[in-house]
């Protein structure tokens, strides 16, 4: 049983973990080009999504006879859905490993949002007792939020915004309806939506389905008092729309945590938007507590599929 292995998030428990587990046999590396070479007996790879480059697929597909299951570090899989992954290896991402985090993440920005804090420090910053922007604040009670994708971040996204008192309505491909929404609707049927949402968070996988899904007619349907919140995949969002957006009051605010491109340049436009948050794409962190979700579920999966038992959060190409 030979694992490659490649991580940053937890590495320290995961090697530790996984020596317990496999012994000498799982194989650390630090790039693609050092793993290529012990691909062709290796059984198992462990590594992110953005770590799954058109050269190390091309190498999976030509000289890993052996490999028979991936498993992501990364909720999200665009870069192993684009790179293709061969029919018999199976593919599992990290399943509901960063869900606390992320949705956690997400809440916050919205919450920032609605409550205009930048606008509270920036007031601080200038040392002025200034109440002008009061009557814009909001709060998730009573209101309704769009949540795009309701896998396991988007669940726990929905289950806090209900806590708080909000009608949740989810959004995902074919809309089945879903314990963790008030309603469901496909994606077909978004536009239908927006103009009742007073807040729209992004919670869904990112591919060609989903690439700018929301855009300048979008936008266009919104409410002028709506904010909004990705902490998804950046190319879910035209940025150039959300500009367009928020310069000229279409909707009240957003925040990202995701940007195209990412990282967002020093010179982007997106950066000086008005009521606009960004954050590095560190929703999923919380100190030890994500390296440890993260390596159990890691390390239960490798044993299932040592065990030839089946494994948890296969993804779908």
């Amino acid at each position: 049983m030979k694992v490659l292995v490649t991580a940053r998030l937890g590495e320290a428990e995961l090697r530790r973990r996984l020596a317990e587990q496999v012994g000498n046999q799982a194989i650390w590396v630090q790039d693609g080009d050092a793993m290529i070479p012990e691909l062709p007996s290796a059984d198992v790879l462990i590594c992110p999504d953005n770590f799954y480059s058109a050269k190390l697929a091309d190498a999976v597909r030509h000289y890993a006879p052996k490999l028979a299951f991936i498993q992501l570090l990364t909720a999200g899989f665009d870069h192993a859905k684009r790179q293709g992954v061969p029919a018999h290896v199976a593919l599992c991402n990290a399943g509901e490993a960063y869900a606390s985090a992320v949705a956690a993440h997400a809440i916050a920005l919205l919450l920032a949002l609605q409550r205009h804090i930048p606008t509270a420090l920036a007031n601080q910053a200038r040392q002025a007792w200034d109440r002008a922007f009061t009557p814009q604040l909001t709060m998730p009670a009573a209101s309704t939020v769009i949540v795009i994708g309701l896998g396991p971040i988007g669940h726990e996204i929905a289950r806090i915004l209900r806590a708080f008192g909000a009608r949740v309505i989810g959004v995902t491909r074919r809309g089945l309806p879903d314990a963790a929404a008030d309603e469901v609707v496909p994606a077909s049927a978004l536009r239908d939506v927006l103009p009742r949402a007073d807040a729209i968070v992004i919670a869904a996988p990112y591919d060609e389905t989903t690439r700018h899904l929301i855009g300048a007619p979008e936008l266009a349907v919104c409410k002028k008092s709506a904010v909004l919140v990705n902490v998804a995949r950046g190319g879910i969002v035209e940025p150039r729309a959300l500009e367009a957006a928020l310069r000229s009051g279409a909707i009240a605010g957003a925040g990202l945590d995701v940007t195209d491109p990412e990282p967002l340049p020093p010179n982007a436009p997106l950066w000086d938007a008005p009521n606009l948050i960004v954050t590095p794409h560190c929703a999923g962190a919380s100190g030890a507590a994500s390296g440890e979700r993260l390596t159990d579920l890691v390390c239960a999966n490798l044993a299932r599929f040592m065990r030839g038992e089946k494994l948890q959060h296969v993804v779908t190409l």
